[in-house]
């Protein structure tokens, strides 16, 4: 095993195929038809000039774009269900003089996924999916919605495994042109016996909300957006890996939305950190730390924090990676299959095993549902940031207590029958706003088209 100490590298500078970076106009706003590549502002901790606001009192009552007018911001673009709006301000005093008609105000946090150090460990892990007896049940209708870089809608085994979902940057689809959001992907629903690929629930959907760029980097808006989208579309369960150290209250508004929708949250603990990041510290989120390819400790890169809810093993597991966009020579991996190790993981098959709770008793209410997945860890002893232990996928298949088994080498697939294709179809591009004009309907939002995101 390499040294604990990490190298924290955002997935880009190792596995993206390269993206130019966003421009900025004259004056140095950036403009959000730039925002679907974020590269330029690696380092940052927000999108410099973007604010998030929820209006309050006689302001919420004006349009957007008459707001914006009167305060000296441009109005780009609004989560209506959550009432937060996206500005732009080139001066920040124009948004210290809003105290009185905001809620909140805050900067556009960015926050990304990272790639811990390969540790270079190639064996299976034993723990990923424990042998059962009795297959895997098809999580019908708990669909994972996935927030992330996108998928790759053309690999062969993620075929009839994805659902139509949508693109949070402005673009027109969701495929993947980094590659963590296709390898969690995997990790939940391929099966491939002659690529030792074993997913979760090899007869679940993913609903992929693509919200990270080609970097792993999005921002609270795009995310706040994504998290919406998937309960909108139907998701039962929500992945998030992205994280930042600053807590977003736009972000807490969407994850509390959709807990409210009775959806869990599920997001990494935390990368090698002594606190959890945001969202992982959140209290409507479940933190799901990391766990080595042995089963039987925390990997080197698991957040040191104890506001865990239980861990996974997210090292010696191969997944599907993108067939195109995506640079792999660096890492010694070819396109299609690899195996990588990051905190993403854990939380990938946290999130199935939640999918497949919610098959079995659809009728639990979020803190039962936690109660269960608790239920199903292997005891791990009095390690604190492991929370209640591991996770045992066979106990949560079978619904009741069942013996955690070690192979000499990862089992077997099972097969599964096949279930109906779902058509794959890409979200329709949104149009570039136009010149903002007032809008003469008081007490409510223009119906015009906004700005790409």
């Amino acid at each position: 095993m390499k040294s604990k100490s990490l190298t924290h590298l955002l997935v880009i500078a190792v596995l993206s195929s390269g993206l130019a970076a966003c421009g900025t106009n004259p004056n140095g706003a950036y403009t959000a038809s730039q925002q679907s590549n974020f590269s330029s502002l690696q380092g940052r901790q927000a999108v410099p000039n973007e604010y998030l606001i929820k209006r309050s009192g006689v302001a919420y009552l004006e349009t957007p774009e008459v707001f914006a007018q009167k305060n000296g911001l441009l109005f780009v673009e609004e989560i209506q269900d959550l009432g937060v709006e996206l500005f732009q301000a080139n001066d920040p005093a124009a948004i210290d003089k809003l105290q009185g008609q905001v809620e909140f105000a805050e900067p556009n946090y960015l926050r990304s996924i990272t790639l811990p150090q390969q540790s270079g460990v190639q064996a299976q892990s034993v723990y990923h999916r424990q042998s059962t007896s009795e297959s895997i049940p098809t999580p019908i209708n708990n669909y994972i919605g996935l927030i992330d870089t996108g998928v790759d809608i053309s690999h062969p085994d993620l075929q009839g495994k994805l659902l139509a979902g949508h693109n949070t940057l402005g673009g027109s689809d969701v495929n993947d042109e980094n590659g963590h959001g296709t390898y969690l992907a995997g990790v939940a629903v391929a099966a491939n016996t002659q690529e030792q690929i074993s997913g979760v629930t090899p007869g679940g959907k993913i609903l992929p909300i693509k919200a990270l760029d080609a970097n792993g980097i999005g921002t609270d808006f795009s995310i706040a957006k994504g998290i919406m989208k998937a309960v909108e579309y139907g998701a039962k369960v929500i992945v998030l890996s992205a994280s930042a150290p600053q807590q977003g209250k736009a972000l807490t508004a969407a994850i509390d939305y959709a807990n409210r929708m009775s959806v869990p949250i599920v997001a990494p603990a935390g990368n090698g950190l002594a606190a959890a990041s945001f969202p992982g510290n959140y209290r409507g989120v479940l933190a799901i730390n990391s766990i080595d390819s042995t089963g039987q400790r925390p990997a080197a890169f698991a957040s040191q924090s104890a506001n865990v809810t239980i861990s996974a093993v997210a090292q010696g597991i191969r997944s599907t990676l993108p067939l195109r966009s995506f640079s792999l020579s660096r890492m010694g991996l070819k396109a299609g299959y690899g195996q990588l190790e990051m905190p993403g993981i854990a939380a990938m098959q946290a999130a199935a095993a939640l999918a497949l709770i919610r098959t079995r008793q659809p009728q639990l209410n979020l803190p039962q549902m936690k109660q269960a997945l608790v239920q199903s860890a292997d005891n791990m002893g009095q390690n604190p940031t492991l929370g209640s232990g591991r996770l045992n996928i066979a106990r949560v298949s079978r619904g009741n207590t069942v013996t955690s088994q070690s192979y000499g080498r990862a089992p077997a697939q099972t097969a599964y029958p096949q279930q109906p294709a779902y058509g794959y179809a890409t979200a329709p591009a949104y149009n570039n706003y136009a010149a903002q004009q007032p809008v003469a309907q008081y007490g409510a939002y223009a119906q015009q088209p906004r700005r790409a995101y």
